[in-house]
């Protein structure tokens, strides 16, 4: 359920205290000194209802000399070293599309599922502390560990990897639906079988039959070479040319789908993991499900779309004992509302 409330209002900070007297869980993610000036560290939380689990998910954590320092995905990522391998080794680092935000929720999900355990079992409530960069390094451990163990220093390699070769991302013959000439298939090539299969599928030109090919490690130091002869192969055939070819040989290959094509994919939508959600103000849209499946219990996620803002005001409040007139005056006053507050003024329609 969703509302609103003003916590720059005194009564808007009231009817938060009296919520938190309600609730199993409380999650926020402003810089750690919010909660202080609102007089709401856990402590605080904790002696309104000591049962209750407490999510906090600063960016740098609650405690050292970044606490304070705003971030989002880009910094995080940056800060967690995430960036600096993305990218090709002669240009610039990349921003991988804001994966910090999504990951971050993610490890914070575990942290509270964990507390609300561990308050079954004992009772007793929890603060979890899961700082976003926390939870980027928790992904970027790769590049540590690789200099913590043998002092090797991780750089950017493009779409190539440490093991597959070939492994790249190939241009091919046909134009995307905006017209550009901007269609890809993405090819890798794990073992020295696939590598034949390969061979074989391409007709056996005389490119690849270099023995010194044969190998993974005879691949990577050629990778060049058999990227421009690769590439020019993809370039004359469109995506699905390619995948129809290479599939079946037991090559690993596929298109790179753009984002928005993604409930298109036959495999998707066999499977329903995109559900229809009606939606009260919008038009109809897909939402994926979860990523796994249970033999048992519900089999659809999505069963209403997400709330509007502060639809549900009146029916909580009214939960907590307010009458429709002091209702009524909240939102005259702005403590609450359905549209969002534009440039600090207090919107209520």
């Amino acid at each position: 359920k969703d509302i609103t409330l003003d916590l720059a209002n005194e009564a808007g900070r009231e009817l938060l205290i009296r919520l938190i007297g309600t609730a199993d869980v409380i999650a926020e993610n402003y810089t750690p000194r919010v909660l202080d000036q609102l007089g709401l560290d856990y402590g605080a939380v904790q002696r309104i209802n000591p049962s209750i689990v407490m999510l906090r998910m600063p960016g740098f954590g609650l405690d050292g000399p970044w606490r304070d320092n705003p971030a989002f995905a880009y910094v995080i990522e940056a800060a967690a070293g995430i960036s600096w391998l993305t990218g090709y080794p002669d240009r610039n680092p990349y921003e991988p599309y804001s994966v910090g935000d999504p990951n971050a929720g993610l490890h914070a999900l575990n942290g509270v599922l964990l507390a609300l355990e561990h308050r079954r079992r004992t009772g007793e409530g929890s603060l979890v502390e899961a700082a976003m960069v926390d939870a980027a390094l928790n992904i970027a451990a790769e590049q540590v560990v690789e200099y913590s163990a043998y002092g090797a220093v991780l750089h950017r390699a493009g779409n190539r990897g440490p093991t597959a070769a070939p492994q790249n991302l190939y241009r091919t013959s046909e134009l995307d639906e905006f017209g550009r000439d901007d269609s890809w298939v993405a090819i890798a090539v794990e073992t020295d079988g696939q590598w034949e299969s390969l061979r074989a599928a391409l007709g056996e030109p005389g490119w690849a039959a270099d023995p010194a090919l044969a190998t993974a490690v005879g691949r990577r130091a050629q990778e060049d070479l058999v990227d421009e002869h690769l590439g020019a192969w993809c370039r004359q055939r469109t995506g699905d040319e390619v995948v129809a070819t290479l599939w079946p040989a037991g090559v690993p290959v596929a298109k790179v789908m753009q984002p928005h094509r993604q409930t298109e994919l036959e495999q998707l939508a066999a499977r329903g993991f995109f559900e229809r959600i009606e939606h009260p103000v919008n038009t109809p849209a897909h939402f994926s499900t979860l990523p796994f499946r249970f033999s048992s219990g519900p089999q659809r996620v999505h069963i209403r779309a997400a709330p509007l803002l502060g639809q549900h005001n009146r029916e909580v409040l009214a939960e907590l004992g307010l009458s429709g007139a002091e209702i009524d005056t909240l939102e005259a006053e702005g403590v609450i509302g359905t549209a969002p507050a534009m440039g600090g003024s207090k919107a209520t329609r």
